[in-house]
């Protein structure tokens, strides 16, 4: 069997409907004739992948499911992909995607260019009519917006991102204590832009995100990530301190301090109250705009989370 170019992996755990069109979406791919691998990671969940999902597993691709028990572990299900890839490009990417036709081939020529260790492309939440104010803001974050060219470590998102197999084996992987949701990605970006990893952003290069999260669902999971992923990823790198403004909840008089960042500490202090955020909340649920209130619900969870807050949101 000819050696596969470039390894599609998906880590799933009960994945629904969303999951099913993810699949139909792969069995249409054109790599131009080159042969491609999907590699699947079950990831505990309660009715295996092959048994839920076998009739929907592309003809086009050489497909493996690798089953994980357990509680679920993302870091841990994405490692176990790309360990167990056979091909010298990884494409990490999720169960809620959805593949336009030529996008495998896209990331293939991308990776023609010499120098590039990592390709990321677009993942567009307001590709439906009914878009919500919240998507379009979504869109517009980290990488959003930016015209092609590198891009740093703290902005590695997967989704729609090839990386060189052997980059991922370098850097040792995803890290398993990141246990709980988010930020596996941002961390292993930091490390990837240590070694001196070339990353590559090409804004063309699209695939539509299948998930409707809302506002609300996503402030639940930005405390969930302030106080787990971006706490361990603060600690870990040093120099990840002020990650999402993290210096701004620090101690009023802790250093270094200018009277720029003592006035956001003061105005944090204020604003990171959950009175404060719940009103905002329901108001940007309601009305939508001003957009730069949605940056202030999702850094502002993150923080709060980072600080130990307990929020009802």
């Amino acid at each position: 069997m000819t050696d596969p170019v470039i390894s599609v992996q998906i880590p799933v755990r009960n994945g629904g409907e969303a999951f099913r069109t993810c699949l139909k979406s792969l069995s249409v791919q054109d790599t131009g004739g080159s042969p491609w691998e999907l590699l699947i990671v079950d990831d505990g969940s309660a009715t295996p992948v092959e048994e839920d999902f076998g009739g929907d597993l592309p003809d086009l691709a050489q497909v493996r499911v690798i089953r994980l028990e357990g509680p679920g572990n993302r870091p841990a299900a994405r490692n176990a992909a790309w360990k167990a890839a056979r091909a010298p490009l990884s494409l990490l990417s999720d169960g809620d995607i959805l593949f336009p036709e030529g996008v495998l081939l896209r990331h293939l020529e991308a990776h023609s260019v010499s120098g590039r260790d990592a390709v990321m492309g677009s993942r567009v939440n307001a590709w439906r009519e009914d878009a919500t104010p919240w998507q379009r803001w979504f869109d517009s974050r980290a990488m959003g917006g930016m015209p092609p060219g590198n891009f740093p470590g703290r902005y590695f998102i997967t989704g729609n991102l090839s990386i060189r197999t052997e980059s991922l084996r370098t850097a040792g992987g995803f890290d398993p204590a990141m246990d709980r949701y988010g930020g596996e990605d941002t961390e292993l970006g930091l490390r990837l832009e240590k070694m001196g990893c070339a990353m590559h952003w090409e804004p063309s290069l699209e695939v539509l995100h299948l998930d409707t999260v809302t506002v609300r669902q996503h402030s639940r999971k930005m405390l969930e990530y302030g106080s787990s992923g971006l706490r361990y990823t603060i600690d870990k790198h040093g120099g990840a301190d002020g990650l999402l403004g993290s210096r701004w909840v620090r101690p009023l008089t802790a250093g270094p301090v200018s009277p720029s960042t003592l006035a956001m500490r003061v105005v944090c202090l204020i604003a990171l109250t959950p009175p404060v955020y719940r009103i905002v909340l329901r108001w940007m649920e309601r009305v939508g705009r001003p957009s730069f209130l949605f940056t202030y619900l999702s850094v502002g969870a993150c923080l709060m989370g980072l600080k130990g807050m307990e929020v009802d949101v």
